[in-house]
């Protein structure tokens, strides 16, 4: 359970970069102090977040297509899975990736949908 509040932390950070910490913790629904233990793990699983005017990720999560033939989406993809697989027992892990490999599509669709709609309302 720590590693899926750990990654939702992370999620927010991704979204919504330049968070407080008041901020960051209330949205994710945990204590401050919690919040710095998740960070401290997170950078220990090597994502760089940063302090800098609110939490930042400062190497993105790869979606610009870097990498020596595999897609940005697809290296970033790979790391959350090596991480699963390091964090979590084999009998863990194995079905919470087959669980997210079957979600992926309908999940990119959904965040395709809303990007296309956040951008056109925008204009």
């Amino acid at each position: 359970m720590r590693l899926a509040r750990s990654l939702r932390v992370l999620s927010a950070v991704t979204r919504e970069p330049g968070l407080r910490p008041a901020q960051l913790a209330a949205q994710v629904g945990i204590s401050e102090r919690t919040l710095r233990r998740d960070v401290r793990r997170l950078r220990g699983l090597g994502y760089d977040i940063r302090y800098r005017d609110g939490y930042q990720l400062w190497e993105g999560l790869a979606f610009d297509g870097a990498g020596a033939g595999a897609s940005g989406l697809e290296l970033s993809l790979r790391r959350l899975v090596a991480v699963l697989e390091r964090e979590l027992p084999t009998a863990l892990a194995a079905p919470v990736v087959r669980d997210v490999e079957a979600l992926i599509p309908a999940a990119l669709a959904s965040l395709m949908a809303s990007a296309i709609e956040h951008q056109a309302d925008s204009r």
